[in-house]
């Protein structure tokens, strides 16, 4: 597990302007009943929301973590923490992380995280995770606010922790705004995730398991508010099913096609 969260900050500028590139125009048009093309364009905002919210786009922790802390603390502000942070806890609830990129990129992190290591013969194989965090952001022409929750439990699978699974939950609120033209774009999904098998030998596939999710969304044009499953097939694939409507996921790139 990776605690270095400043080094986080970029990436979230990064998810920003990911969003500045599709959501103006995968969402902007998206009428209020649920036609056909509103229902595919909601799929592509979720699976967008998805893939990037499994590896912390948002803000907080990431499947690539795997099972282990980071060995140094030196960007977050220690508040509680046992004498050996890999077999025991960390806590801290007052994150304060800024980033800026020039004049033009700024970043602001807050919230609180508590992390319980879990041993077996003093190794690290696997971690409990509570976090909140906020990110607000802005860049020329938008600005935008991240919200992200999670309740993990991860644990190794093999003797080198390559292989590992993850239950809990993870809220991902994504809002953001744009002056040129003045549109908006609001993604708000929480998920379940039940026994997701993650291979970190091949870029951190998740070759199996099940996921529960709501979604509501809301654009210029319209929103929607819905609930459905999703299937982890391996392959950095998923299977997304809302509305008596399947969808074929593109985990590493967020891209969806309709089965």
């Amino acid at each position: 597990m990776n605690l270095n969260l400043r080094n986080a900050l970029p990436l979230l500028v990064g998810a920003a302007l990911f969003y500045s590139a599709c959501n103006k125009t995968d969402l902007k048009t998206q009428p209020a009943t649920s036609t056909n093309k509103s229902v595919d364009e909601a799929s592509s905002a979720i699976a967008k929301n998805l893939a990037q919210s499994l590896v912390g786009a948002f803000g907080g922790a990431s499947i690539k973590d795997g099972v282990n802390p980071s060995t140094t603390f030196s960007t977050l502000k220690q508040k509680v923490q046992s004498n050996d942070y890999h077999c025991g806890f960390y806590t801290d609830t007052s994150l304060n992380l800024t980033f800026n990129q020039g004049d033009t990129l700024k970043a602001t992190k807050t919230g609180g995280v508590s992390y319980f290591f879990v041993c077996n013969n003093n190794k690290t194989i696997g971690y409990d995770l509570v976090d909140s965090l906020t990110t607000t952001g802005s860049g020329p022409g938008y600005s935008f606010t991240y919200n992200t929750v999670q309740k993990y439990s991860v644990r190794g699978l093999n003797t080198n922790n390559s292989n590992f699974s993850l239950n809990g939950t993870t809220k991902s609120f994504t809002d953001n705004e744009y002056t040129k033209p003045a549109t908006f774009a609001s993604v708000h999904n929480t998920y379940k995730f039940t026994d997701l098998y993650v291979h970190a030998d091949d870029n951190y596939d998740i070759t199996s398991g099940n996921a529960t999710f709501v979604s509501k969304g809301k654009t210029n044009g319209g929103g929607w508010e819905y609930s459905g499953t999703i299937v982890f097939l391996g392959n950095h694939k998923a299977k997304l099913t809302f509305l008596n409507k399947t969808y074929w996921v593109d985990l590493i790139t967020g891209a969806v096609s309709a089965a």
